[in-house]
């Protein structure tokens, strides 16, 4: 992808079929490209009026029509033909060329030049006849061309004004009658049969306006702190043509950014076009921002013929600061090394306070261990978070304070001691055989413990209340010689846990 100023660029898109182009008036079947979103229009309506027969309107035998005078059982017929065009699917759009396009199915007399005039009249309202024909405004188009061979099969003219003008005036129809020529109209050598009149309209539409609007990945959903100073600008670019075949038009889009407090600092880049959806991305060159100040940037789409509006803008400040390391204070888990609390498993509450003015959180976690963030609280300076240690002895919380542009502060390293809550395990019978009872007595590690839960290996789990001491017995029977292992954790009456106990034990042959 090249970047330049100023500019833009479209790949043009092609029909599903061969587009009929005039060149030096003859037209040729062509797979080149179009400048545009090329349709050919068919006539939504088409007539025929003869001056034999004034009050009558005809519609046209296949796809042909008379223009013109012929003779018919001895009798004079002078006709002009009527071609309305819907035009309702173009409104808003800018039409970047428009032919008109015929043939002759039949020719009088081809010694005489080709006299065939094209003019706009206003839509009909009901179906034209010679004495009712609707209003004539101006001459489109002389169809001549001279130097195309009588009955030619192909013939096209340019009508662009004419199309861009009522397209421009927001008509929803266009009326197109062809003559020949009001010095030869009467003349039977200069009559013919002349297909029906479509227009190849080579048209487009702008593109739509730029929108997700991201700086490094943040969507501009509100103003952003950021802590780059050559961060990543990200929009995404349409274009509605869509031809036949389901092609795309090519669409650049200019990156626009400036200082808010300096609106005359803007600066512009376009990235080269890319086939309509896209994704555009650009980052901002080295040093243009600075920390503490504030940008916006905003985004426009361009086709190789129109533009969109610029995109609403999106506003960034640049923070490249950390923020104040925060302090941590613990009633549940006090600091320092001289008493312990709590235990495995226990929660307790933690407070993180630090000074700073565009604070989002805290990020804290063990050593080793998953971290966690929380998000600051309404006073802005702090959060407090219930944390559960998992092991017991010396343990470090380690915090940082982070701001909104994402910056961290240094390390704020908490230390508190952690009890020892996991229960005793007494094995009464540690000679017993495989398949007799041995006794397990189970003394609490904690105070007020109120049950036990232990199981055997994998076994499944067991719980059995303590006696008012926090003390429980229980009576296990292995049934096979082999190595055992026994896990066991208390529960106090407030629901608290203890750490996990486990033990093993060798139980050898019965006898």
């Amino acid at each position: 992808m090249s970047i330049r100023h100023g500019g833009s660029a479209r790949r043009a898109a092609t029909t599903a079929g061969a587009l009929l182009l005039a060149t030096g008036g003859l037209l040729a079947v062509t797979g080149q490209p179009a400048a545009a979103m090329v349709d050919y229009v068919t006539p939504a309506s088409v007539a025929w009026t003869d001056a034999r027969q004034p009050t009558r309107s005809f519609s046209p035998s296949g796809d042909t029509v008379p223009v013109g005078t012929w003779e018919a059982d001895g009798a004079k017929h002078t006709a002009r033909a009527y071609f309305t065009f819907d035009l309702t699917p173009y409104r808003g759009q800018r039409v970047v060329s428009a032919r008109a396009i015929t043939g002759e199915s039949k020719v009088n007399d081809c010694d005489k030049p080709r006299e065939i005039e094209l003019w706009r009249t206003d839509p009909p309202t009901t179906a034209p006849t010679w004495n009712t024909a609707p209003n004539v405004r101006e001459k489109v188009a002389d169809i001549a061309y001279p130097d195309l061979p009588c009955g030619s099969s192909f013939i096209g003219v340019m009508i662009t004004e004419a199309v861009r003008q009522a397209v421009a005036d927001g008509q929803d129809q266009l009326t197109l009658m062809a003559r020949i020529a009001d010095d030869h109209e009467e003349s039977k050598h200069y009559g013919r049969r002349i297909k029906n009149v479509g227009i190849s309209l080579d048209h487009n539409t702008p593109p739509n306006v730029p929108d997700q609007l991201m700086v490094d990945g943040t969507a501009c959903d509100s103003p952003l702190m950021i802590r780059n100073t050559r961060p990543t600008l990200r929009a995404s670019v349409s274009d509605p043509d869509v031809n036949e075949t389901g092609g795309h038009d090519q669409v650049a889009a200019t990156f626009a950014w400036w200082p808010v407090d300096r609106p005359a600092e803007r600066t512009e880049a376009t990235l080269d076009g890319q086939s309509s959806p896209s994704r555009y991305v650009y980052q901002l060159p080295a040093g243009r921002l600075i920390h503490g100040n504030t940008y916006a940037f905003s985004v426009r789409a361009s086709d190789q013929h129109d533009s969109s509006d610029w995109s609403p803008e999106c506003r960034f400040t640049v923070d490249t600061e950390a923020p104040a390391a925060p302090t941590v204070t613990s009633t549940d888990y006090p600091a320092g090394g001289d008493s312990e609390a709590g235990g495995p498993g226990i929660p307790g509450s933690f407070t993180f306070t630090a000074d700073a003015d565009d604070l989002a959180g805290f990020s804290y976690g063990e050593p080793g261990l998953s971290s966690h963030f929380v998000p600051v609280d309404p006073s802005g300076r702090s959060a407090t978070v219930s944390y559960a240690p998992m092991l017991h002895g010396p343990r470090r919380l380690v915090v940082q304070s982070v701001d909104k542009a994402g910056n961290s502060s240094e390390d704020t390293v908490y230390e508190f001691r952690v009890r020892f809550t996991a229960p005793t395990i007494t094995d009464e019978d540690p000679e017993a055989p495989a398949g007799t009872p041995r006794r397990i007595t189970f003394a609490p590690g904690m105070g007020n413990v109120v049950e036990y839960t232990y199981r055997l290996n994998e076994g499944e789990e067991i719980t059995v209340r303590a006696d008012a001491d926090g003390i429980a017995r229980v009576t296990i029977t292995p049934e096979v010689s082999d190595v055992y292992f026994l896990y066991v954790r208390s529960r106090t009456a407030d629901g608290l846990p203890s750490a996990e106990a486990w033990t093993f034990f060798w139980v050898p042959e019965a006898g």
